[in-house]
């Protein structure tokens, strides 16, 4: 077995990471039902006075509101976070990269058996792993308010 019989794998890690970086999936498509339903609510209570529904149903939507704008400041902060990660592993699989282009010739010789199982593991673990903490930690979070914004939509309507 010859380094450069990894290269591929490798460069399949450099794009998993980078894209991962790149990608802000959650915050488009996660938050995007509860920001429509939150949205439709809102236009309630544009009505003429008579067809609105009650104030403390607004007030209420007011907060959820709150709530939600705060939860997408702290996904944008987490994302960031899990940005530098991936990018730093990026960053270390492109210098691997480099190095196996250089002893792509070079066979794996005994002893060093490891630095295949390093290649494999930082190529194809930590992008799925980050993006599958952030998405899973975000879910959890948006259910409840998605949950209180349909309750609410439901509400809004029966009294409007």
């Amino acid at each position: 077995m010859k380094y450069g019989d990894f290269s591929s794998l490798v460069q399949l890690g450099v794009g998993l990471h980078v894209g991962t970086a790149l990608l802000q999936m959650y915050g488009e498509l996660g938050v995007a039902p509860l920001v429509r339903t939150i949205g439709r609510t809102r236009s309630l209570f544009l009505a003429p006075d008579g067809e609105r529904p009650p104030k403390a149903l607004e007030e209420e939507l007011d907060r959820l509101e709150s709530r939600c704008e705060i939860f997408k400041i702290r996904l944008f902060q987490e994302y960031r976070k899990y940005v530098r990660i991936n990018s730093f592993v990026a960053v270390l699989l492109a210098i691997v990269l480099v190095a196996i282009a250089y002893k792509a010739q070079d066979d794996v010789i005994e002893g060093y058996e490891w630095t295949t199982v390093v290649m494999f593991a930082l190529s194809l673990l930590p992008a799925p792993s980050t993006l599958g903490a952030l998405w899973v930690d975000a879910n959890r979070q948006v259910k409840p308010m998605k949950d209180e914004a349909d309750d609410l939509e439901k509400r809004a309507l029966a009294s409007a």
